[in-house]
């Protein structure tokens, strides 16, 4: 990290200004809605893409001119347009034809990386404010770079959100030189980051930092503000001399760029992020040991009934009976009925529905949570409403404590705070429309630099599991015997495990990568290109870590990824594919499918499920046709309900973030 500079005072209105959170916009609805749709398809319409690649082929041929300055005239050149840049304030993006050269200059000559036609243009989508889809391996990080560079020179704050602390401080601790360069100073922002020495990184120019830990610091800022927290109120305060300047760790929010923006603003917008204390809760622990208990006793059709689509557990009458038979023998807090039945629900909901090495993993003997979307474990992280006891109840671990809610926020609504907000990514393209209704981000298409060499296999349909299983495993054991390099993408931490002993059966060595087994991830992920190497790897797959092949193994064919089963979301099957063939490499992939997947028994719906089960059951023709009919209606189904899902967390945002903060309800 380039040392970040000393903590200056800072004028009261000049607070103001750089700390002010604007206001955000209700999501227009109805007919305004769709008016609103209509303005983002203009606004991503193929001749802005067009545009932007156009004038990015001349700024390109500007930055072969710039080779013959001396570094003193590079360094006057970008003092001149750094004092543009701030003159233009709010549309400093109309500098950045001027601006993109210059930067990308500077990194040839500091990192060595010399700026490519399609990374100019996606440098140019960001700073206009665009969504930028651009494909695996294309450049992503120096992308981001050069267009962080110029934010920078706005004197604003500049956030490069990145997908985990290994990347936000890679990137900061490669591009430094960079940064210096171009006269900025750039720093990164871990979870193991604490104090003044963290306040201190975010006054750097450029910070790079995790979603997670810029929404926790902005939440705690503003439980450090309390009443304080309205810029236009603390200025008045401070210039009428009652109260001190207030030392938040972030000093404002103005231009955030998002990697891999599909995972933070679509697929993790709707959790929210809750800082809270510990509160020793002695009778709410009991109650859920109990609960364990007596749902234990229960049975499933007799005295409740699962939605397994919805995830949701429902007691029956004679259930009911049980639970107050039960009750009637308890004293306290257990012989309430209704207070009792809400835990025993969620008991069973933990015993059906949340699955260890699915939706949770132990380490040292705890609950540890794990990612939806991309299989990492998220320790500290902890389910709501005596939920995450249940779950550990269930497991006979020791139950923890229950947390009090001091603030709480949506990632949506955060990310909504930004003026200048912009993202990159290499699957934007389905959720197009969801971007721009929600965060207003049109989507600019970048082109490849080389042509994309790889080929996408047929899938591969089966009706029993077990039998899909073992074709993988041939099919890994046959492309393994050809030197190429597999890497193979499975759901679940079950899953992986369950692959890895049929490969170890087989005789065949394999890195093994998940939420369990997740230690030098970007090393594991970074040798997955190298000759005869078998890669087994949970949704994580390494993001923002290249997969790099040789020549000898360019000759063999490259990367072949096998997808073990579809996902929720198209955009993460495309992601997973998309980690072969990179930068004109050659490469294949292949998905296989079965009916008794868990995306087809959660989605397929029954009347259509009952259809697909006796068509296939009893071998009628045109099997396999049936099969990939259920997976598209499968998946389009679990999609719709996930944009539901998102489009709810918005609405709920629009009336009010709830944060108790002085006893309180607050809207930020």
């Amino acid at each position: 990290m380039s040392a970040a500079p000393a903590r200056k005072f800072v004028p009261p209105r000049a607070e103001a200004r750089q700390t002010e959170v604007p206001g955000v916009e209700e999501v227009p609805r109805g007919l305004d809605g769709l008016v609103h749709d209509a303005i983002g398809r203009w606004r991503s319409r193929a001749s802005e893409s067009r545009r932007l690649w156009k004038l990015s082929g001349v700024l390109e041929a500007e930055v072969d001119g710039l080779r013959k300055y001396s570094e003193r005239n590079l360094r006057s050149l970008m003092r001149k347009q750094r004092e543009a840049v701030r003159r233009r304030g709010a549309a400093w993006s109309k500098e950045l034809p001027a601006c993109l050269p210059l930067v990308a200059e500077a990194a040839r000559r500091t990192v060595g990386l010399r700026a490519y036609r399609t990374q100019i243009m996606g440098a140019l989508a960001i700073g206009e404010g665009f969504l930028a889809e651009m494909a695996t391996g294309e450049g992503k990080t120096l992308t981001i770079a050069l267009a962080a560079a110029v934010a920078g020179w706005t004197g604003r704050p500049c956030h490069v959100v990145t997908a985990n602390d290994y990347l936000a401080q890679r990137d900061s601790e490669q591009f430094s030189l960079f940064f210096n360069l171009c006269g900025l100073q750039a720093a990164s922002v871990t979870a193991t980051i604490e104090g003044a020495d963290r306040r201190e990184r975010y006054r750097a120019d450029v910070v790079y930092c995790t979603g997670k830990e810029l929404v926790a610091d902005f939440l705690r800022d503003q439980i450090l503000l309390g009443p304080m927290a309205d810029s236009t109120r603390r200025a008045g305060a401070r210039l009428a001399g009652g109260v001190r300047q207030i030392p938040t760790v972030l000093r404002g929010l103005h231009t955030a760029i998002v990697d891999e923006a599909d995972n933070q603003l679509i697929d993790e917008a709707v959790t929210p992020l809750i800082i809270s204390r510990k509160e020793d809760n002695e009778v709410l622990r009991e109650a859920c040991a109990e609960a364990e208990k007596c749902a234990a006793s229960l049975l499933p059709g007799e005295h409740y009934e699962l939605n397994e689509r919805h995830k949701e557990v429902r007691l029956l009458p004679a259930g009911r009976d049980h639970l107050s038979a039960w009750c009637a023998n308890r004293k306290g807090f257990l012989s309430a009925t209704d207070w009792m039945a809400d835990l025993i629900t969620q008991s069973l909901q933990a015993r059906h529905f949340f699955l260890r090495d699915k939706q949770y993993v132990m380490v040292d003997g705890k609950v540890v949570i794990v990612d939806e979307f991309t299989g990492r474990p998220m320790p500290g992280r902890s389910w709501r409403l005596g939920l995450h006891q249940a779950v550990e109840a269930k497991e006979e671990a020791e139950l923890s404590s229950p947390s009090e809610t001091l603030a709480r926020l949506s990632f949506q609504k955060f990310y909504r705070l930004f003026p200048h907000l912009a993202g990159i990514t290499g699957t934007a393209r389905e959720s197009a429309r969801e971007f721009w209704r929600i965060y207003n981000l049109p989507m600019a298409e970048v082109p490849r630099h080389r042509p994309n060499l790889r080929v996408d296999n047929k899938t591969a349909f089966f009706f029993e599991e077990d039998r899909k299983w073992e074709t993988i495993a041939t099919e890994i054991a046959r492309i393994h015997a050809t030197g190429r390099p597999v890497l193979v993408g499975t759901r679940s931490v079950a899953a992986s495990e369950h692959l890895a002993r049929i490969l170890s059966q087989r005789g065949l060595v394999f890195s093994l990568l998940n939420a369990v087994r997740n230690n030098h991830e970007a090393g594991i992920i970074a040798q997955a290109g190298e000759k005869g190497a078998i890669t087994i790897a949970t949704n994580m797959a390494g993001r923002g870590t290249d997969i790099t092949i040789n020549n000898k193994v360019r000759e063999l064919g490259g990367v072949h990824v096998v997808l073990t089963e579809a996902h929720e979301s198209r955009r993460i099957d495309r992601q997973l594919r998309g980690r072969s063939g990179r930068q004109g490499d050659p490469g294949s992939t292949r998905l296989f499918l079965s009916y008794e997947d868990e995306l087809l028994q959660r989605f397929l719906g029954p009347v259509s499920s009952g259809f697909v089960r006796n068509w296939c059951g009893i071998g009628l023709p045109f099997a396999t046709a049936v099969l990939r009919g259920a997976g598209w209606w499968a998946q389009y189904r679990a999609e719709k309900k996930s944009r539901r899902q998102r489009f709810l967390v918005m609405r709920q945002d629009a009336e009010m973030v709830k944060s108790i903060i002085g006893g309180g309800p607050r809207q930020f």
